[in-house]
């Protein structure tokens, strides 16, 4: 007599793949912490060292992650200077007392969430790892390696919401928006602008330069409330010129209006930077007088035109 088959039969099998793999998770996961011991040791010696390293970046991208995340999200030692900038040596940085440590952890995570965009694993080991960031600083490393290497659609959601977040670290909504730019083009321009033209100084500079950058300006074409925004940076800017001349403060430079004229006149397709002229080309007064006068000749356009652009 033919029977029909428990029901139960699959989800029996399922459950016992699944306690079969737990052990082989852990015992990856243990063997990642050990190498991670063994690289971050002072005490290892050079051919132990690569050996483990070798061995490190052989293990399965996920379970690196991992291991190396916990180090990742407690941040930079001392801040952000020179030195954190300088960490792609492996074999020089991991004896330094102050900062081989975290050399040597971000030279892995590197190393490893590089294969992000053919390895959707990575993007979805990096979510899983978002819901319990452990630090505003590792958050933001996981919004910038989901970016940069690893976007995945589901990735879309948690960001948005970030991004949202009035109670969020300013910094990570900054991330954030530019993160969602980069994905997305037009469809979330409004709330972005909306967001960069309300924010302090800090967060609406590198906004516009996203925004008015001739890759998103591509896709969004001439938005007025970009313009505005570049222009009262612009403004900001040549004020605080102004202040510091007005103290001589010393190293002042129009370089920083300069900038912000330069990338408005490419966005617009109306360059302010005059001709290379005699008068430009006598050292470094000859570029400072360029400097200014490709800002003024942005602030005397904007006079002109800016009612074009109210709304």
């Amino acid at each position: 007599m033919r029977t029909n088959p428990s029901p139960f039969r699959p989800l029996a099998g399922v459950i016992l793949l699944c306690l079969a793999l737990t052990p082989a998770l852990r015992a990856g996961e243990d063997s990642a912490a050990q190498l991670l011991h063994t690289l971050l040791s002072p005490n290892t010696s050079d051919k132990e060292w690569q050996l483990a390293a070798d061995s490190f970046q052989k293990l399965p991208a996920d379970v690196a992650i991992r291991s190396l995340y916990p180090e990742i999200a407690e941040g930079i030692p001392g801040g952000w200077s020179y030195a954190a900038y300088n960490c792609s040596d492996p074999h020089r940085d991991w004896r330094n007392e102050a900062w081989g440590r975290f050399c040597i952890v971000n030279w892995l995570w590197c190393q490893t969430v590089s294969c992000g965009k053919t390895h959707p694993l990575v993007g979805k080991t990096l979510l899983e790892l978002w819901a319990h960031p452990q630090s505003a600083y590792g958050q933001g490393v996981l919004l910038s390696t989901l970016d940069s290497y690893a976007w995945i659609p589901e990735a879309e959601e948690p960001v948005r919401f970030l991004f949202l977040d009035s109670e969020a670290a300013s910094g990570l909504r900054l991330q954030a928006a530019i993160c969602l730019l980069h994905h997305f083009g037009m469809k979330y321009q409004h709330d972005v602008v909306t967001f960069a033209l309300f924010g302090p100084r800090e967060k609406r500079d590198p906004l516009f330069r996203e925004l008015a950058s001739p890759v998103h300006a591509r896709l969004s074409g001439v938005d007025p409330a970009v313009v505005r925004l570049g222009f009262g940076l612009l403004l900001e800017e040549m004020a605080l010129q102004q202040d510091r001349f007005a103290h001589r403060t010393t190293g002042n430079s129009f370089y920083g209006e300069f900038l912000v004229a330069n990338l408005l006149g490419t966005y617009l397709g109306h360059p302010f930077t005059p001709d290379r002229l005699a008068k430009y080309q006598q050292g470094e007064q000859g570029k400072e007088t360029w400097y200014r006068d490709t800002a003024e000749n942005a602030f005397n356009w904007w006079l002109i035109n800016k009612a074009r652009y109210a709304n």
